[in-house]
């Protein structure tokens, strides 16, 4: 058996495990989607966007409540009593007993029951709110909060929407990167054929074929590494997603590029970001908290109307009534409590006022950030393209220098490993300037 023969046979058997490995993972079947479908998934089956929802439901549920008290409320009561003792005025025996004329005799007063032994009775009430001020300055708080609520759940979607479109561009960039790594060795393979071939004919020494194996060996490995971490990229987009198993999401090729001045983009930020808007919201909560609290100094004004029935006979002779009242309610000290309530939404105010203040200047900052950084980005991503090109070139120049005796192994072997590595770059700096473009929409909340 010649030497090649045997560097051959070594060089198969040390490739078949890893080979084995890679088409395992190679073969697993992924679910592929487009984005809209994700976007989908997303809007359904995401935790966290879940517990924002969940988190506005709950805003909407406290407007309910703060609106209960400027709504009509009707009450129905029933109740048996039973007493130890029965005790009435008896007017129609006492006045039967004075020597009245036979027309007032016909005409006595019932007996009057002034503690029944046993009664059955039944109450209706209607109580009208008529002025309450702090009630309709509570419900524009509960209104306000709600809004920031809602203004949440877009910010939890958008910044959702961000990482999931981010992990499909890092997804996409593994799988080309997988590509770069399979066509690396089936370049490192054609390599050790040719080195065999070279040293068969004597214009190589037999290191060459060693070098060969083990360059190819190691491009195997990356590609194992390769599409072990788009396996992991595809299973965070399924986790992002609600889901246990790897998803693909196919994305459409973009080449937008950034058309909008810096100033536009701020100021479509500065209308446009949930967070601030969410902001401002909490900030007229707290404005109309301090109108309730001025509020609770006025007095409160309301009517009832009540409807009465009873087995027993009333003190008027009737079984049955009705009743209205005009209440005023004037709280004139409280302990201090309506004070409180006041400084408190002063402090309130003040607080929400900073917070949106600084949150502006960081929309500002970050749109003024990604702009650069899409710039530099796009440059990278120019680079990595010459890059590429002339690794190529260079690639191809040296495998035919060495299949024509004039250039070393080595000399192959280092133009193929760069021309990998500019793939690599290449489909990184593809992402990079995707997540760029991504990181701008976030930005101003688009």
């Amino acid at each position: 058996m010649s030497l090649s023969k045997l560097y051959k046979i070594i060089f198969v058997l040390s490739l078949t495990q890893i080979l084995i490995s890679t088409k395992a993972l190679a073969n697993d079947q992924v679910q592929t989607i487009s984005l809209s479908q994700a976007l989908n998934l997303l809007e359904k089956q995401n935790y966290s966007l879940k517990q924002a929802k969940s988190r506005s439901d709950e805003a909407l549920a406290i407007v309910r409540q703060a609106t209960a008290p400027l709504l009509p409320k009707l009450i129905a009561t029933g109740n048996y009593t039973r007493n130890s003792d029965k005790a009435e005025i008896t007017l129609g025996t006492l006045f039967s007993q004075l020597p009245l004329p036979a027309s007032a005799q016909n005409n006595l007063p019932p007996n009057i029951v002034m503690q029944p032994q046993e009664s059955f009775s039944a109450t209706g009430s209607l109580h009208v709110p008529i002025f309450v001020p702090t009630a309709w300055a509570d419900r524009r708080a509960a209104n306000e909060t709600a809004a920031a609520a809602s203004a949440t759940i877009d910010s939890t979607r958008l910044q959702l929407r961000t990482v999931l479109k981010n992990a499909a561009l890092l997804s996409n960039a593994a799988e080309t990167i997988v590509t770069a790594a399979e066509q690396a060795v089936i370049v490192a393979q054609e390599q050790v054929q040719l080195a065999m071939r070279a040293v068969q004919a004597g214009t190589a020494a037999q290191l060459s074929i060693l070098q060969a194996q083990t360059y190819a060996t190691r491009r195997e490995s990356d590609k194992v590494r390769a599409l072990a971490e788009l396996e992991r990229s595809r299973l965070a987009i399924a986790i992002i997603l609600g889901q246990s198993e790897p998803i693909k999401i196919e994305l459409e090729e973009n080449s937008d590029t950034l058309q909008q001045a810096k100033q536009q983009l701020i100021d479509y930020a500065l209308s446009h970001r949930p967070e601030l808007l969410a902001q401002n919201s909490l900030t007229k909560a707290a404005q109309a908290q301090l109108s309730s609290a001025w509020w609770r100094l006025a007095p409160e004004l309301s009517a009832t109307g009540s409807v009465f029935a009873s087995d027993i006979e009333y003190p008027s002779g009737k079984k049955n009534g009705w009743r209205t009242t005009i209440d005023l309610n004037w709280t004139l000290y409280d302990g201090g409590f309506r004070y409180g309530k006041k400084d408190q939404a002063q402090a309130q105010i003040v607080s929400a006022r900073a917070s949106a203040d600084a949150l502006r200047l960081s929309i500002i900052q970050e749109v003024e950030d990604t702009t650069r950084e899409l710039q530099v980005a796009q440059e990278q991503l120019r680079l990595a393209l010459k890059q590429r090109e002339l690794a190529a070139q260079a690639a191809a120049t040296a495998k035919r220098g060495f299949a024509a005796g004039t250039t070393g192994s080595v000399d192959v072997l280092d133009a193929n490993d760069k021309l990998f590595q500019a793939e690599m770059s290449l489909a990184n700096a593809k992402a990079q300037a995707g997540i760029a473009k991504i990181a701008i929409d976030r930005a101003v909340g688009r």
